[in-house]
């Protein structure tokens, strides 16, 4: 196994054709039997994983890229599947990703992934690809629920998302309304998720606008969540950072070790 192969069979799951923005093979590398994978790398996962000889690190979170900001566009057709009009999507988009394309200047983009060439160990990162995933996998469950039974709650939503996946089960933070009630409606709902990060309260207000009831993101700022409480309608449904990135990790983990790569999971990965 290489650090090409292994990112292909990320894409494959995802659907995808090719590398998004927000991943890429930093230190390519070949005979790969034995990975460190975390949510985040820093150079003191780099130096234990070459002390203890494993072949490759992963992380999930882009570590040493200036241009991965623009995955967030793929925000665009999970607003538009809703209804949002495609001229006030982009505007509200452009106007984040100007913001995050600012922060990418001071950002020193080279601090962990020079180690790692200094190291010479074989290091990469995959975040859309399993965000891609995770997002399509909760979708659907959430898709099962609402066939299950009529006008699901929040309470039933979040009982559902935690008897299916593990992962929800293990996490030190569980599922939580941040705003709206237990007992309220379900409703119309959009997990958004799978584009760089959320959108804050200028995309759940965009959704609100237009009918949906219910937003889920898996975090969000506080000073986010403070302007959408101001707000008379919407619910909004926090999953945890965590524990929803390893939904969308694991299915590409499993992958590995059915052709024998042996996994060791650190840092925030629910395995």
């Amino acid at each position: 196994m290489d650090t090409n192969e292994l990112m292909q069979i990320s894409l494959e799951l995802a659907g995808m054709k090719e590398i998004p923005a927000d991943s890429a093979i930093y230190v390519p590398g070949r005979d790969i039997s034995h990975i460190l994978y975390g949510i985040d790398i820093g150079i003191a996962e780099l130096q234990y994983a070459k002390e203890h000889d494993f072949d490759c690190v992963i992380a999930h979170h882009p570590i040493g890229l200036t241009n991965h900001w623009k995955v967030f566009n793929r925000h665009l057709d999970q607003m538009v599947s809703k209804g949002i009009s495609k001229e006030k999507a982009l505007e509200v988009i452009k106007r984040k990703m100007l913001i995050f394309k600012t922060i990418s200047h001071a950002n020193n983009y080279d601090a962990v992934t020079s180690f790692a060439r200094l190291l010479n160990i074989p290091f990469l990162n995959i975040h859309c690809p399993s965000d891609e995933l995770g997002r399509r996998l909760i979708t659907q469950s959430i898709e099962e629920l609402m066939k299950s039974i009529e006008n699901p709650t929040l309470k039933s939503l979040i009982d559902h998302l935690t008897n299916k996946f593990y992962e929800f089960q293990k996490a030190k933070t569980s599922i939580e309304i941040l705003k709206g009630q237990t007992e309220d409606l379900l409703g119309n709902w959009i997990f958004s998720h799978g584009a760089f990060t959320n959108g804050g309260s200028e995309l759940a207000k965009l959704y609100y606008e237009v009918g949906v009831n219910t937003v889920i993101y898996i975090h969000i700022a506080p000073s986010e969540l403070l302007q959408l409480l101001n707000l008379e309608k919407g619910s909004l449904i926090i999953t945890g950072h965590l524990a929803s990135d390893s939904i969308g990790i694991n299915p590409f983990l499993n992958v590995l070790e059915d052709k024998n790569i042996e996994i060791t999971a650190i840092g925030g990965l629910i395995r």
